[in-house]
């Protein structure tokens, strides 16, 4: 199952597909919008950086 999310980031207004629900804002501005100034830890949740 397949959806859009309109976002204003920015100030720019943005229409972006999200092709899985599961997809977390953090991984959204990275991959769908090329923010690569957001970071990630470990993406496991042991180091600390998400919480």
């Amino acid at each position: 199952m397949s959806f859009d999310i309109v976002l204003t980031v920015n100030g720019t207004r943005r229409t972006i597909p999200i092709p899985d629900p599961r997809t977390t804002l953090l991984d959204l501005l990275r991959e769908g919008l090329h923010l690569t100034g957001t970071k990630k830890g470990c993406d496991r949740g042991q180091c600390g950086a998400c919480t």
